[in-house]
């Protein structure tokens, strides 16, 4: 089928990945271009089929899910995404998603047989398409719970692999070094002592182990641009969990920071600027395409905001003038909320404590029962001691009498239990509630006063939680912070701390999506008050046709 050209071309200019061509090498790409038009509920292609093609969507809606592994597993793509990644191997590789129309859908297809010939001849290309094509296959070998099924990922990567290297390389000298002394022991000085041998042994297992925590610890961290937010993850086995996030709409800026090396090598570090701060994605390699991808998925959003307003002003008008509803435009549907579950003990355990309370649409946190414990150990150890040295002495079994005893237990075990209560409830009191429209820090001193920090969802800049030690990362416990302006908010010892991000994100997506639904229906209705009076001013002031006698 036909589609305007100038379109098109707009699509490709527009794309990061021919962001290098002049405007005579996008025609020679549209020349290779192809349209197609698919009904509604129309496979467009199977899981498991050969890679024919690259595609662009004209315009409707295209849903990707992998059928095998779960009905949830599934994104949304809207009019500019690209899908078919599959098509960029240089190698054949099978489809790994289902692709099917959700509407009527017009697609702009690259054969796969043009897309290798476009790369040969158009050689700056051909890095923005591995790019593109790594961040997919990556993307489909690893599992991020913490993604809506809505939510897609165009772009993650680990950081350059030379960095991998400057990690193995003291481990390998440290252990090259210590396998060749006990070697030579072994065979020169002592040979055959069984001692030699058995520290060379441990020596090369102590450098294999360290060669795959390293590689571990590398292959852990990850840089993440979806087109909801930018996400940075840091894991250090049994150490350290970090995940920030920062929302597609608060970034300001995104920056480049590169020094010698890194501009041979290709590598560098992106800055990604708020109001509150930065958030540094580190050491990735080819990090100018990477920035060139953040603009393009920031200018989609864009896009599909003013196409959404143009059809809600659309809507409004028909309903003013002409008194009929126009093409339904609104939210997305309802999707499935993705929650990232901690193990069955700890579940048990949070449930127990009650660290999470959903009451209606407000959902309310407590800090860790490791927390509880700390706070009442030491009374109720106090409390323990105290009832056996009373027990021991009505016994006759300590150089105590029952009397001194039972002072003890009319005196002192009240307090150290009154303490205890105390302690308790200093830390039931302490709690983080997250609203539809509010999030709030409440800590109220028994018998004291409360102190309450409050501030509105939609001034949230940033996300992110750490848990900083294995005590943290085996009971699963951490500090979510909350930069709101130029303040932050941390919900400390919070259980399941990924989750609690994801939550707040999640409540922090729908209180911007209802206030710019809110703002724009406002603004929209205001304008047709406008036509409207307009409308009615004009037949009023037109003359009115003179009656004919038959």
């Amino acid at each position: 089928m036909q589609v305007e050209r100038r379109v098109v071309l707009e699509i490709l200019r527009q794309c990061h990945i021919f962001l290098s061509l002049t405007a005579e090498q996008l025609e020679k790409v549209a020349d290779r271009i192809q349209a197609f038009l698919y009904e509604e509920n129309a496979v467009i292609f199977d899981q498991g089929r050969p890679a024919d093609g690259f595609y662009f969507v004209f315009s409707g809606q295209v849903k990707l899910s992998r059928t095998q592994i779960s009905e949830d597993d599934y994104v949304i793509l809207q009019p500019r995404d690209f899908f078919g990644e599959e098509s960029i191997s240089s190698g054949p590789l099978p489809r790994t998603t289902t692709a099917t129309a959700l509407s009527e859908v017009i697609l702009l297809c690259i054969k796969r047989e043009h897309l290798q010939a476009l790369r040969s001849e158009f050689p700056s290309i051909d890095t923005p398409l591995r790019l593109v094509l790594n961040s997919y296959l990556l993307s489909m070998n690893l599992k991020m719970e913490w993604r809506a099924p809505r939510e897609v990922v165009h772009y993650i990567a680990r950081r350059h692999w030379l960095f991998l290297i400057l990690k193995l390389l003291p481990a390998m000298v440290a252990g090259g070094v210590l396998i060749g002394i006990f070697a030579y022991l072994y065979i020169v000085p002592y040979p055959g002592a069984v001692w030699a041998l058995i520290l060379f042994i441990l020596s090369l297992v102590g450098m294999l182990f360290g060669f795959i925590w390293l590689t571990l610890d590398w292959s852990n961290d990850f840089a993440v641009v979806t087109n909801r937010r930018i996400v940075k993850l840091e894991k250090v086995l049994l150490i350290y969990d970090s995940r920030q996030e920062i929302p597609l709409d608060a970034i300001l800026a995104d920056d480049l920071k590169t020094d010698q090396i890194g501009r041979y090598l290709d590598y560098g570090s992106i800055l990604v600027r708020t109001f509150t701060g930065v958030m540094v994605l580190n050491r990735l390699a080819h990090p100018q395409f990477v920035i060139n991808l953040i603009n393009e998925v920031r200018q989609r959003k864009k896009f599909r905001h003013r196409h959404e307003q143009i059809e809600l002003i659309d809507r409004t008008i028909r309903e003013r003038i002409e008194h009929r509803p126009g093409p339904k435009v609104g939210p997305e549907p309802e999707e499935a909320q993705v929650h990232i579950k901690a193990g069955v003990l700890q579940e048990f355990m949070s449930k127990m404590f009650l660290l999470r309370i959903e009451e209606g649409n407000t959902v309310t946190y407590r800090t860790h029962w490791i927390v509880l414990l700390k706070k009442i150990g030491l009374p109720t150890l106090l409390l323990f001691i105290t009832f056996v040295v009373i027990l021991l002495a009505w016994l006759n079994l300590i150089p105590i009498s029952a009397s001194v005893g039972s002072v003890l237990a009319v005196s002192l075990a009240p307090l150290l239990a009154l303490w205890w209560i105390y302690q308790y409830v200093d830390w039931r009191n302490d709690r983080y509630v997250i609203t539809p429209e509010l999030i709030m820090d409440i800590y109220r001193k028994p018998l004291g006063t409360e102190e309450r920090k409050s501030a509105p969802l939609r001034n949230i800049l940033s996300i992110d939680y750490e848990r900083k030690d294995i005590i943290g990362l085996i009971f699963n416990f951490g500090t979510v912070y909350i930069r709101v302006g130029e303040t932050t908010f941390t919900f400390d010892n919070v259980v399941n701390p990924a989750e609690v991000q994801r939550e707040l994100f999640q409540f922090f997506m729908e209180n911007k999506q209802r206030e710019e639904a809110r703002a724009e229906q406002e603004r929209n209705d205001q304008m047709a008050d406008w036509i409207q009076r307009y409308h009615d001013f004009i037949e009023e002031d037109l003359p009115e046709e003179p009656d004919t006698e038959e």
